[in-house]
């Protein structure tokens, strides 16, 4: 078994990587997209285990990205395949002023798992579940299924990481998504939102009072992106009193924003699983965020451990405080 499992909803990504319009180009290169899929690509590249669950349709993308994933290192082995529905993909176009992912996944494969492919996942050796608020939002079924594996994790002392990584559109309403996501987020052990998901969320603008909300619920660390400045972890030590750590960031040139978020959380979860202390942890999650802005590719700009060491090492850092 790897050390970490993930689910969602990995899809095949168009990218139209010239100044024509989507009308107008002829090439559109095919790379892999979603929010766990480039988790996955990130803790893998920093040279840790990593399995993927999913359903794919019995298609032309379903077979890309298992093909993708087996040559990535990614186990492939909690995938189940599915006739009458298609896998999911996207088409994404890069600006310089603002990059538009449009999605093609509506009653796709993915959104149609359910509860009951859990039964057959083996927790043995299992580290670290990460899941996010993407994949629970796709349909109640899929919100199901996150928790019905959240459930069984913890029942076999697997640490259960949570990117909200909210998706309004896909939620019948605002409230229906907050009062979703914070009872997901009770179940979990690590709570890693951004500043303005945290304050939506948790109905808070203070970051140490975010922190506490979800302290109060249970989760045993927050950790909370300070936009593109660093970011905060919190948890209370042995006498419930609150202990923070924060950590600016690094000067880098931004291309596209896009999976920053996941490349953050790789570095979370690649720390915790290498036991870091909070400075470092935030350091490396930090650094791994600031290294996918630099590149148009969701995942394919994720760093391995050599290049992610070098990047630390030399890369000037921002200021941030509280």
């Amino acid at each position: 078994m790897s050390e970490v499992m993930t689910i969602g909803e990995p899809m095949v990504n168009l990218i139209a990587d010239s100044d024509e319009t989507y009308m107008e180009a002829r090439t559109l290169p095919r790379q892999m997209a979603g929010a766990e899929f480039n988790v996955a690509i990130g803790v893998n590249r920093q040279g840790h285990s990593i399995s993927y669950v999913t359903q794919l349709g019995d298609d032309w993308q379903g077979d890309l990205i298992i093909d993708y994933m087996n040559e990535s290192g990614i186990d492939t082995t909690n995938i189940r395949r599915v006739s009458g529905a298609a896998t999911g993909f996207q088409l994404k176009l890069p600006s310089e002023t603002d990059t538009k992912v449009i999605y093609f996944r509506a009653g796709s494969a993915a959104s149609q798992t359910t509860p009951d492919i859990v039964d057959g996942i083996d927790f043995a050796g299992l580290k670290i579940l990460h899941v996010t608020g993407i994949f629970s939002a796709l349909t109640p079924k899929t919100y199901d299924t996150v928790a019905a594996l959240v459930d069984a994790a913890r029942a076999h002392g697997v640490l259960v990481t949570f990117d909200p990584n909210p998706r309004p559109t896909l939620w019948p309403s605002q409230e229906a998504m907050i009062e979703a996501t914070n009872r997901l987020a009770a179940k979990c052990d690590v709570f890693m939102p951004g500043l303005s998901e945290g304050q939506m969320f948790a109905g808070l603008d203070d970051p140490r009072d975010i922190a506490d909300f979800y302290l109060d619920m249970g989760v045993k660390k927050v950790i909370i992106k300070l936009g593109d400045n660093g970011s905060a972890s919190f948890e209370r030590d042995g006498d419930g009193k609150r202990v923070e750590t924060v950590v600016p960031s690094f000067e880098v040139e931004v291309v596209d924003t896009v999976g920053a978020g996941d490349g953050f959380a790789s570095g979370v979860i690649t720390a915790l699983l290498e036991g870091l202390d909070d400075e470092r942890l935030l350091e490396r999650a930090n650094a791994v965020g600031a290294i996918q802005v630099t590149s148009v590719s969701d995942s394919e700009g994720l760093p391995t451990a050599e290049a992610l060491k070098e990047f630390i090492a030399t890369t000037a850092r921002k200021e941030v405080s509280l």
